[in-house]
């Protein structure tokens, strides 16, 4: 990060059933394999409920319903060898359309680095107890 700022992310806390949609990946530096809730980060001047909406389409194609705030939290931490600070706006989300939800994994694609995301369904009892990574770590006590 060589502009050294805060990033303000909205994430989204989808479900199903037990499971929560998420997003594999692993940082290029270490080459640990971690997961993280979709959303992404929110342009200045726009609500994170609108960057919520927003990287949805964007990334999935998809849009939201039943949008409520969940928490806020905030972090420093160290992704591909840089120190991040982060304030992650989460909200519960469905998503209106249902092929998501009858798919255990599927591909999304974010415009902004030409990457495919890598999408799956989860138990967040995976997260807990020294299990797989969850990014914003501090969601995992409250899932």
């Amino acid at each position: 990060m060589t502009d050294r700022h805060v990033r303000v992310s909205a994430r989204g806390v989808v479900r199903r059933g037990e499971e929560l949609l998420v997003a594999r990946d692993r940082d290029p530096v270490t080459g640990e394999s971690f997961c993280y809730l979709l959303g992404g980060g929110a342009n200045f001047g726009e609500h994170t409920e609108e960057a919520l909406h927003r990287e949805f389409d964007e990334e999935l194609g998809v849009a939201l319903e039943n949008v409520s705030s969940l928490e806020t939290y905030e972090d420093v931490f160290t992704s591909g060898g840089e120190t991040e600070h982060e304030v992650w706006r989460v909200y519960e989300a469905d998503i209106a359309e249902a092929w998501p939800y009858e798919q255990s994994e599927f591909e999304g694609y974010e415009p902004e680095h030409d990457e495919v995301i890598e999408c799956v369904w989860k138990s967040p009892s995976s997260f807990r107890d020294g299990g797989e990574t969850l990014y914003p770590e501090p969601v995992v006590s409250d899932l």
